[in-house]
């Protein structure tokens, strides 16, 4: 049984995918790719949160029916009930998330009799999903009327599963969730930077990771206190959905802060960890967004020393309060002020990236591309490592200069 898997969206939706992957590898499927010549099955884990990625997930399935007409189509994820009926042979949405990998198997025909595949090789990352869920029902985002509530996983169930990964030699852990800034352990209340403190305290070698994180949610000044004093075990990285940097357009968006928290929240950040990996997101065009609005934007995305940026042009979701909302802003407005915040990210990420020459780094090796080795030093920025190197074996990286987005030795 060849399957093949197409994930689109965001870190918890890739870490989701490779769980049911490794799932169905081990009842004897054989995953392949999904450009394959062959394929009996794909499955296809979907995000709604443009209308662009939607769109995209419905192409490729109807493009891999066309090549595979008796394949059988598995739907899952955000925009699973956003797909024509008819079109997938079985569709699970978010609420069927816990019977994904039985509900596939019994589909499939895959009951376990077939050997399981090779195990595949040591993996350099793995995602830790911590919570799924989210309540705050921003005006633009489809996000928590497809996930649902918050739920958090047991902080013991979590431990004794970084652990394993642990053991198994993995050397990077991303923590991931819906918004992971409102975890909070079912059996003892404990919040985010207890998870965080408890993980690096495992006495296996390893480093954590944060995925993305809602600012001024979770207790920031506890976060990046544990950052700066346990650096090296926790990685000095944050990627901090901001989304604007108008205080108009905030309220408007419904986010839980103003300007003037982000920009204390960042002050404390460069403080603490004057060379960390700081990443954003970014909205351009909200309906009522003025040009005013969005210079404001780029003012504050300017102003610190941003090494990464996600600029999103606004795609209006029906069901969200503000696609309803007037002054919808023209197509080619949202899309040029979109290029004009990309371009001053990378601007912005050139000169940042300069902090980190001649600065003694960690990398983790993932692959051999052009004589060099391609990965992410713990600060989240991406680094070509000459010879010799392993694999996902960490080594110590002094970079010399730049060049395209990364980190190298120099000439």
């Amino acid at each position: 049984m060849n399957v093949a898997f197409l994930v689109y969206g965001c870190r918890l939706n890739q870490a989701e995918a490779e769980g049911w992957r490794t799932a169905l590898a081990a009842r004897g499927a054989r995953i392949v790719p999904a450009d394959a010549p062959h394929a009996d099955a794909l499955c296809l884990h979907s995000c709604a949160v443009t209308a662009p990625a939607a769109r995209e997930a419905l192409r490729a399935l109807r493009a891999f029916r066309a090549r595979h007409p008796r394949a059988t189509l598995v739907v899952s994820g955000c925009a699973a009930a956003l797909m024509p009926p008819g079109l997938a042979d079985l569709t699970l949405p978010h609420a069927r998330k816990g019977d994904w990998v039985e509900a596939v198997c019994a589909r499939l025909g895959l009951d376990g009799s077939a050997p399981a595949a090779p195990p595949p090789p040591r993996r350099t990352r793995a995602a830790l999903i911590a919570q799924d869920g989210c309540d705050a029902f921003c005006a633009y985002c489809i996000v928590p009327h497809q996930r649902g509530a918050p739920v958090s996983v047991p902080m013991a169930d979590l431990l004794g599963r970084a652990d394993a990964l642990l053991a198994e030699g993995c050397p990077e852990i991303v923590l991931t969730g819906c918004n992971l800034a409102l975890y909070r352990d079912p059996e003892t209340g404990a919040r985010l930077p207890e998870l965080l403190a408890r993980l690096a305290d495992l006495p296996r070698p390893g480093r954590f990771r944060l995925g993305s994180l809602e600012p001024c949610v979770a207790d920031d000044a506890a976060l990046i206190r544990l950052l700066a004093e346990r650096r090296g075990r926790l990685c000095a990285f944050l990627h901090l959905p901001l989304q604007s940097g108008s205080d108009a357009v905030l309220r408007r968006m419904g986010r839980p802060y103003g300007v003037r928290q982000i920009r204390a929240l960042l002050d404390r950040v460069c403080e603490a960890l004057p060379c960390c990996g700081l990443g954003a997101d970014w909205i351009a065009g909200l309906p009522g967004e003025t040009e005013a609005d969005a210079a404001a934007s780029e003012a504050l995305l300017r102003a610190y020393p941003f090494t990464g940026a996600h600029v999103f042009p606004y795609s209006r979701r029906p069901g969200t309060p503000a696609a309803a909302f007037p002054g919808q802003v023209p197509p080619g407005a949202i899309a040029a002020r979109a290029a004009a915040l990309r371009r001053a990210a990378e601007e912005v990420r050139a000169a940042s990236l300069a902090r980190f020459v001649g600065r003694a780094l960690s990398v983790v090796p993932e692959r051999l591309a052009g004589g060099v080795w391609r990965g992410l030093c713990a600060e989240g920025v991406a680094c070509a490592v000459p010879p010799p190197a392993r694999r996902g074996v960490p080594v110590a990286f002094t970079p010399a200069g730049t060049d395209g987005g990364r980190l190298t030795a120099g000439r």
